[in-house]
C-alpha cells in the first residue's frame, strides 16, 4: 500500500466518527475510497462502516460519422464561443453548447458522408474546439448553402452517486451522460446519496474537485424575515387580501431563461404561487419587465415607445412591489452599484413601489474568475455591492447567491443547474430565487 493511500486512510480514521459528511478520498486516476461515519439525517442516524472502494467510469467517448450540416455559416471568431458557427448537435445545451466535450483534433468535415478527402481547417473552415462550434471561411472550398458531413468524437458530463441504504450499505449508481444538466441518478426507496461524483466532459482523472460529499449537518438558519419592516405595505395587502401589483424587473432569467416557455417554472410565478399559499386571501397581479441579454442601465435608458420602455413596462403598471434581478449587472463593481442602484431605487420609490433586490445565481466559473465549482462565497464585487447597498439603504434583499453557494454542500456542482451550461438556471435554479424571495416573508 502506497504512502498516499496510507495518509488518506489515516485521514478517514480521524474524520470517520460523527462526521457531517462521509469521508472520501481519491486513490487513483479513477478510484476513490470512503471511510466510516455516523450521519444524522434530520433526526435519523445512519451508520456507515468503512473503508469501501469504488471505481468510477471515465466519460464515455462517443463516435459520430457522416453527420450532415446544411448551409453552415461563416465562422465568426469575434462572437461568443457558442455563437461562432454551427453547433455540433450532441453538444447542444439549450441555446449554447457544452464546453470541453469535443475530443481535440477529432473533427473532420467532408463533402460527402463516405468521402476519402476532407476539408482543411484554417483554409476551408475554422473551429472553436472548446465550444464545439465551426463555420466555413470566405474563399475556402465550402460553398454557401452546401451540406457538409462531420466525423468527430465527444464526451458528455455525468453525475454519479454513492448511495447508502437504511443499514449503511453503500453502492455506486451511475448517472446519465448529458451535455448540461447532468442529473443525479434515481435511487432505490430508502437510499440516501452520501457522496456525488462529478465527471465532466473531457475529464482525464479524478481529483478532489470531482468529489461532492453531501453535508448532512442542519442547513444554516434562514435570516430573519424582513417584510414587516422593509415591505410593510406589501405585507399588509397580502394579509388583508387587497389587490397587490408586482412587477418582476430583470433580464433573461426573469424571461424564463433555462426553462423556456414553461412559465409556471419562472421564479416570479413560483414566488407568487407560494405567496398565495401562505396568504390565502392574497389578490396578486404579476407583470414581467424582462430584457433578455440586457442590463438594468440599458433598460432605464432605452427610448420611450421601444421594445423595452422602463416607464411603460414598470412605472406605468403602478406597482406595489418591484423585484429586481439582473445577473447582467454583474459588470458593475461595488462602488458603481451604489451610484447606479441609488438612481433606480429613487425612481421606483418615486412611483410608490417597495423593492426587493435579488442577488444573482452563479455562472460559468471562468466568468466568475474562479477555478472551482465549490464556490462557498460569491466572488463578484457586484454581489458585495448589492448586499452593501441593501443594508445601507434599508432595502429588502433576496440573497439567491447564498443559496447557489450552498449547492456544493448538497452534493451538487452548481453548473449542473445551468440549462445552457453558461448562465440560465433550470427549474431547480429558478426555484432557488423563489426560496430567497419567500424567506423575506413571515408566516401568514
Amino acid at each position: 500500500m502506497n504512502a498516499t493511500l496510507l495518509l488518506g486512510m489515516s485521514l478517514l480514521a480521524v474524520l470517520g466518527a460523527d462526521a457531517a459528511v462521509l469521508p472520501v478520498i481519491v486513490t487513483g486516476p479513477w478510484t476513490l475510497e470512503t471511510g466510516a461515519a455516523v450521519l444524522d439525517l434530520g433526526g435519523k442516524t445512519l451508520e456507515i462502516s468503512g473503508p469501501a472502494a469504488f471505481e468510477i467510469a471515465p466519460p464515455t467517448r462517443e463516435t459520430v460519422r457522416g453527420e450532415a450540416y446544411a448551409g453552415i455559416p461563416v465562422f465568426n471568431p469575434k462572437a461568443g464561443g457558442w455563437m461562432k458557427g454551427a453547433r455540433l448537435k450532441p453538444l447542444i445545451a439549450e441555446e449554447c453548447t457544452a464546453t470541453g466535450a469535443l475530443v481535440p483534433d477529432s473533427l473532420r468535415l467532408k463533402p460527402a458522408p463516405d468521402a476519402d478527402t476532407a476539408f482543411t481547417r484554417g483554409v476551408d473552415y475554422d473551429l472553436d474546439p472548446f465550444w464545439g462550434t465551426f463555420g466555413r471561411l470566405d474563399g475556402g472550398a465550402i460553398r454557401e448553402g452546401q451540406t457538409v458531413y462531420a466525423d468527430y468524437e465527444y464526451t458528455l458530463s455525468r453525475l454519479d452517486s454513492i448511495a447508502a441504504d437504511a443499514n449503511g450499505a453503500l453502492r455506486l449508481v451511475a448517472g446519465a451522460p448529458a451535455p448540461a444538466l447532468a442529473l443525479p441518478p434515481a435511487l432505490n426507496p430508502g437510499e440516501t446519496a452520501v457522496v456525488n461524483v462529478f465527471v465532466p466532459a473531457g475529464c482525464t482523472a479524478l481529483t478532489d474537485e470531482n468529489l461532492y460529499p453531501v453535508d448532512c449537518a442542519p442547513s444554516p438558519a434562514e435570516a430573519e424575515a424582513t417584510a414587516e419592516t422593509l415591505l410593510p405595505k406589501t405585507l399588509a395587502k397580502l394579509r388583508a387580501g387587497e389587490p397587490l401589483t408586482v412587477v418582476a424587473f430583470g433580464d433573461s432569467v426573469t424571461n424564463g431563461g433555462g426553462v423556456g416557455d414553461r412559465t409556471e417554472l419562472w421564479y416570479q410565478n413560483v414566488f407568487v404561487a407560494r405567496l398565495k399559499e401562505r396568504f390565502p386571501k392574497a389578490e396578486i397581479t404579476l407583470h414581467n419587465a424582462a430584457w433578455p441579454g440586457g442590463h438594468s442601465k440599458g433598460y432605464l435608458e432605452a427610448p420611450a415607445g421601444g421594445t423595452y420602455d422602463f416607464q411603460r413596462d414598470v412605472l406605468d403598471r403602478k406597482p406595489d412591489l418591484v423585484t429586481v434581478e439582473f445577473v447582467n449587472d454583474a459588470y458593475l463593481d461595488e462602488e458603481a452599484v451604489q451610484a447606479h442602484y441609488a438612481g433606480l431605487l429613487a425612481r421606483l420609490h418615486g412611483a410608490g413601489a417597495e423593492v426587493i433586490l435579488i442577488t444573482p445565481h452563479l455562472v460559468r466559473p471562468d466568468w466568475l474568475k474562479t477555478d472551482t465549482l465549490k464556490v462557498a462565497e460569491d466572488p463578484r464585487p457586484y454581489v458585495r455591492g448589492l448586499r452593501r447597498f441593501a443594508a445601507e439603504n434599508q432595502v429588502a434583499l433576496a440573497d439567491a447567491s447564498r443559496r447557489w453557494c450552498r449547492l456544493h454542500a448538497q452534493g451538487l456542482p452548481y453548473t449542473t443547474l445551468l440549462a445552457n451550461a453558461i448562465n440560465h438556471p433550470d427549474a431547480r435554479g429558478q426555484a432557488l430565487f423563489a426560496d430567497a424571495l419567500m424567506a423575506l416573508f413571515p408566516g401568514g
